[in-house]
């Protein structure tokens, strides 16, 4: 997976700072790797209203997530 954070070079000899580069997780697979947790764990997650995103349905449903934002969801931070 890619680094969640990335750092700036130097600008004129002064520190530029952190920049924050998002980690879209594209898969159901991807989520429950990142989050240590089962599919039935991020169903129930949906369910009470994580931001996760959730496309078709039946079979067909595909889920996304961006990493830092679901994981302050998991830790209350909202």
């Amino acid at each position: 997976m890619a680094d969640m954070q990335q750092t700036v070079p130097q600008v004129s000899g002064q520190w530029a700072g952190v920049a924050y580069v998002p980690c879209i997780l594209r898969t159901m697979a991807e989520i429950c790797e990142a989050m240590g947790v089962g599919q039935k764990t991020v169903k129930k997650w949906v369910a009470q209203g994580a931001p996760n995103a959730v496309e078709g349905d039946g079979r067909r449903k595909r889920y996304s997530a961006e990493m830092a934002t679901l994981q302050g969801w998991r830790s209350g931070i909202r």
